[in-house]
């Protein structure tokens, strides 16, 4: 396995920050959020430079993440998700990235759950017909309080979708918050469909209870929450996947840490459930 630094992790940081502070720390590797990585490329930057950086600190990037509002109806919005996920892909190949992390939200919240499934899978063959032109696959993260949330519901789409650059993230806290999947149900997957592992702890709502906002259930570190997280990195584990592991967080107040120390601590905290 390796450990890939969430963009995340240290949010109020930049891409060429967050490939150092990864390289200083002892990652494997960098997973770009685009918080980041728009403002990058934005400012007049390329994949080429961030390809520099990389090889500066040896280092590289597990994932992009995120393309959001991959379920869109709406065609300029659709038009904008296209463009989004033509300029990753194009960025992507130029760093060495092979994975780029998808999120659908609220829009079709007033459909069923299979209507859900078969309108976001029809936009994401289009995204994933994109990326294999540029050998890139793409993976699916099911956050909690979106339709498509629960592991069952992730394996729906994968196979609805039917193509082999396509899987999905297993979030230890979107699919435990949501009651959307246990380790049993983990250690029960194809490994082929887990691109990638998010290993985050926190908190979550009395079952029934709304939704708060997720900064107010996110604050906490690996093995600082209610979630077992042994339990669940035994259970991907026991599925023979061997890829990236990375800490996620979003909370204010940790956000504001000393981001070389909180990055340390959580890859610290990571290896020790290895």
């Amino acid at each position: 396995m390796e450990f890939g630094l969430h963009g995340l992790l240290v949010r109020y940081s930049n891409v060429a920050t967050d490939i150092m502070i990864a390289a200083e720390t002892g990652y494997d590797a960098v997973e770009l959020h685009t918080d980041k990585l728009d403002r990058y490329l934005a400012s007049g930057f390329t994949g080429k430079d961030i390809k520099k950086l990389l090889d500066k600190h040896d280092m590289k990037v597990s994932c992009i993440d995120i393309i959001g509002d991959v379920e869109t109806q709406k065609p300029d919005l659709w038009a904008g998700v296209l463009k989004k996920a033509e300029l990753l892909v194009d960025t992507a190949a130029e760093i060495g990235c092979g994975t780029i992390q998808l999120n659908a939200f609220m829009e079709l919240a007033d459909r069923s759950v299979k209507e859900n499934i078969d309108l976001t899978a029809s936009n994401i063959r289009k995204i994933c017909e994109i990326g294999k032109k540029r050998g890139i696959r793409f993976q699916y993260e099911g956050a909690a309080w979106t339709p498509i949330h629960s592991i069952e519901q992730c394996k729906a789409l994968v196979e609805e979708v039917a193509m082999d650059n396509f899987g999905f993230v297993v979030d230890f806290w979107h699919f435990w918050a949501s009651r959307g999947g246990s380790p049993e149900d983990i250690s029960k997957l194809d490994k082929n469909m887990i691109y990638g592992v998010h290993v985050a702890d926190g908190y979550r709502p009395d079952e029934g209870a709304p939704w708060v906002d997720e900064t107010e259930l996110r604050g906490a570190l690996p093995g600082d929450g209610e979630i077992p997280i042994g339990e669940w990195i035994d259970a991907v584990r026991s599925t023979g996947y061997d890829g990236f592991y990375s800490g996620e967080i979003l909370h204010h107040g940790l956000w504001e840490a000393n981001l070389m120390e909180i990055a340390a601590d959580t890859l610290g905290r990571m290896k020790k459930y290895f």
